[in-house]
């Protein structure tokens, strides 16, 4: 209900809550930080004429994902402030 809101409001599905950081290298992943240890991704590949249409695909955390349209690269993490070494209770 709450997408569905926002989708009201004028702004589109995807262009919500989505993290933006520099295109992903194997040398260099685009970091997705989560509290879980699994997370559905979608890529939308770079800028401009760079772009594709989304691409989904689940990562783990600590493991990498290579997008098979555009070769960008992704590694799961942890949030900010928060190590895997730490005790969490919820």
């Amino acid at each position: 209900m709450i997408r569905l809101d926002k989708e009201y409001s004028g702004r589109r599905l995807l262009d919500i809550d989505h993290p933006e950081s520099p295109f992903g290298t194997k040398e260099s992943p685009a970091v997705v930080q989560s509290y879980f240890d699994k997370r559905n991704i979608g890529c939308r590949g770079g800028e401009g004429e760079d772009g594709h249409d989304v691409v989904w695909f689940w990562l783990d955390k600590g493991k990498s994902f290579e997008c098979p349209v555009c070769s960008q690269y992704f590694e799961g993490g942890p949030p900010d402030g928060h190590g895997d070494d730490e005790d969490h209770h919820h």
